[in-house]
């Protein structure tokens, strides 16, 4: 078999799987057509009590290591506006970050890998993953059940739309952030809004919060520190004449080192608990940590350029110096064993726009699957 003659199969596994997105942890049909495609390619197939995950493994015909490739297949709350003719069928869900072409692609290499299993060193498993999409982190559960027992490497591309189709591009060291959360909750006393010398504004306070939170990259991390701080929600009150007594922000923080996530946990607080004291209110406070940074290990880096090279040429492997502030749960397998996650340029030809990941109106050009199967083989049978 050749990826000329399986690549039309590969496009329609795409397009099926994005016409029926589902999110975190509903992975059921995606999860079935996975194992099914294993299973007829004639891969071993693991599935996992109360899970979506499905892990594949082939051995190869000739010694060698063991590595890992995964795929991400849970979809997002996205109503889709592209008027694709494959658009979504779900109201309210789209395959917005492209993991339908994580899927297709890993399954085509799975089924090109198996059909000249006499050729592939060593064992390649085939993880694909629930939930990586908000934090909920279906990688993690798989780790801990033991997926990367015996894994020496694990690679992991994702679709980039708007980098170039037929480039790729990746960080060395930390490619994406830290990424975690927190909540503070301002808790004054409630009044009425003709008497506010009888209460204690939350909404006031809040806001105060809002505006001073905004200081600590600008003014507590060096120049050369990166770190986000983004307040995503504001919840507070119920109709005009009331005083609230409690008001809520939700952030999002991002850094890049475990001295910069602690520094931002700690002034978040201080800040908090300076403002609250001073309008005599109190606070709760809770910070969650998310997923670590993904590390590009260099061993792993080196066998990426060498599978790309002869597929896109040297001169379309884009090595990129600034991380991303993403956040990704790749981070937890990379903890395990030397990895790299790197981007799979998918842009849509010239004259079209190219949305961002997460864009209700985001396309990715089908050209960029050949591309990353090349790329995965390669990766493989390398050796």
């Amino acid at each position: 078999m050749t990826i000329e003659q399986l690549l039309p199969q590969v496009v329609a596994w795409r397009r099926q799987l994005h016409m029926h997105p589902e999110i975190a942890y509903e992975e059921v049909q995606t999860s079935q057509l996975v194992a099914s495609v294993l299973e007829q390619a004639g891969v071993e197939v693991t599935r996992y009590p109360n899970s979506t995950a499905v892990v594949g493994t082939l051995v190869g015909g000739r010694p060698g290591r063991t590595i890992a490739l995964r795929a991400d297949m849970d979809a997002l709350p996205v109503q889709e506006e592209t008027r694709l003719e494959f658009c979504s069928q779900v109201p309210g869900k789209m395959h917005a970050c492209g993991h339908d072409m994580h899927v297709s692609i890993l399954l085509g290499v799975a089924s090109l890998l198996a059909a000249q299993r006499e050729r592939v060193p060593g064992t390649v498993k085939f993880i694909f993953q629930p939930a990586e999409e908000g934090g909920y982190s279906g990688a993690r559960p798989l780790v801990e059940a033991g997926v990367m027992e015996g894994v020496e490497k694990i690679f992991a591309l994702h679709v980039q739309p708007e980098l170039p189709t037929g480039q790729i591009s990746f960080t060395p060291g930390y490619c994406t952030s830290n990424s975690d959360g927190a909540i503070v909750t301002v808790i004054g006393k409630g009044g009425h809004g003709a008497h506010p010398e009888g209460a204690i504004d939350a909404i006031v306070i809040a806001a105060e919060i809002v505006g001073a939170l905004q200081t600590i990259t600008s003014r507590n991390l060096a120049a050369q520190q990166a770190g986000v701080v983004t307040v995503g929600t504001f919840h507070a009150g119920t109709v005009r004449n009331i005083i609230a007594e409690r008001a809520e922000l939700q952030l999002s923080l991002r850094s890049l080192t475990k001295e910069t996530r602690e520094l931002l946990k700690k002034r978040i607080e201080q800040i908090v608990q300076g403002i609250t004291a001073a309008y005599g209110a109190t606070y709760e406070y809770e910070y969650i940590y998310g997923y670590p940074g993904v590390f590009n290990h260099e061993a792993a880096i080196a066998d990426l350029m060498a599978a790309a090279a002869p597929v896109i040429g040297q001169e379309n492997i884009i090595v990129n110096p600034l991380a991303s502030m993403v956040g990704e749960d790749f981070a937890y397998y990379a903890e395990k064993a030397p990895g790299v996650l790197f981007w799979l340029g998918a842009r849509v030809p010239e004259g079209q726009p190219a949305y961002p990941l997460h864009n209700p109106k985001v396309q990715f050009n089908e050209d960029a699957i050949r591309i990353g199967m090349e790329i995965m083989c390669n990766v493989v049978l390398n050796g």
